[in-house]
């Protein structure tokens, strides 16, 4: 059973998690702050951003100046503002941003579940670089170790409320995401992984954060949360479906019309091949995928941000 891992809210200011939904296939359905790890102290992962509409929250991450990059369930209902550099978005702090525009994936409820949200204005946070192909080529492999980070509830059952960020360390356990029952068939295999389980995992409201992979230059962005995978357990604990960031790029700058940076290749390639998608096409879109995405223009009520 899959979970989609946003969380629903009482208010901006407190949480209320969202009773996770059953999808009978691999569609992402909304849950994910971590389970089993730690409050991030002031001034860590900087990146890391709360994406925030009147009735869910959601975890994202700056790749731009003004772009930040989420789940594409997340987009729906559309934020209306996002709070960088805080750890701690229920509390007073951080950087609060209005929202100019939310970008879905086109159908990606069958494909990428990914979502980008253009601000308002920049933030000023450094924006995350983006592992390349050729680093997620070499990085994603069984049992490495990669950072959990989000604002998600923190107890496998899924029942308890939080606003505070929190990081964890888990291990990959399917780096080319070849299990049908978990992994989207359009993006299989390679456009997808799955990590976490055990002591540590994503969970609601953790939906749309960052994986990252420690490189000799610092941790970059591998992966962005979409769902969860339950048995017959609880809704979190038994890990999670992550979608590729490098897969997703090219769409990214396309859409947004930003730059955005990748680590180094040694063909240097700076995008990392990323004609070599899955079916063989372009920039790892999945056949079919139309040209044009619906974007959400945003007006912020003037009350909600500051």
């Amino acid at each position: 059973m899959l979970h989609l891992l946003p969380v629903l809210l009482s208010s901006f200011a407190s949480s209320s998690p969202s009773s996770p939904s059953s999808p009978s296939s691999s569609a992402p359905s909304p849950s994910s702050s971590i389970v089993g790890g730690t409050p991030v102290p002031p001034g860590q992962w900087r990146d890391v951003v709360a994406v925030l509409s009147p009735t869910s929250a959601c975890t994202g991450t700056l790749i731009a100046p003004d772009v930040v990059l989420t789940a594409g369930h997340c987009i729906d209902p559309a934020p209306v503002y996002v709070v960088v550099d805080t750890v701690d978005y229920g509390k007073p702090g951080g950087e609060p941003i209005r929202v100019k525009a939310a970008i879905a994936y086109p159908h990606w409820e069958g494909a990428y579940d990914v979502g980008v949200v253009v601000l308002d204005r920049a933030a000023h946070p450094t924006p995350r670089i983006v592992a390349a192909g050729c680093t997620a080529t070499y990085g994603l492999v069984a049992g490495a170790q990669v950072h959990l980070v989000g604002f998600g509830l923190t107890t496998a059952g899924g029942t308890d409320e939080n606003t505070r960020l929190h990081q964890g360390r888990a291990p990959i356990l399917d780096p080319t995401c070849r299990d049908a029952a978990a992994c989207m068939p359009s993006v299989a295999p390679g456009g997808e992984f799955i990590a976490g389980g055990g002591a540590v995992d994503s969970c609601f409201g953790d939906s749309g954060g960052p994986v990252y992979l420690d490189t000799p230059t610092g941790p970059a962005l591998i992966g962005v949360v979409s769902r969860g995978i339950s048995l017959d357990g609880p809704p979190c604990g038994a890990g999670g479906v992550y979608v590729r960031a490098d897969k997703v790029m090219p769409w990214v700058e396309r859409v947004t019309h930003r730059t955005v940076r990748r680590t180094k290749c040694p063909n240097g390639d700076p995008h990392g091949n990323p004609g070599e998608g899955p079916n063989g096409n372009p920039g790892g879109e999945p056949a079919g995928n139309p040209t044009r995405e619906p974007v959400v223009e945003v007006e912020a009520d003037d009350t909600q941000a500051g």
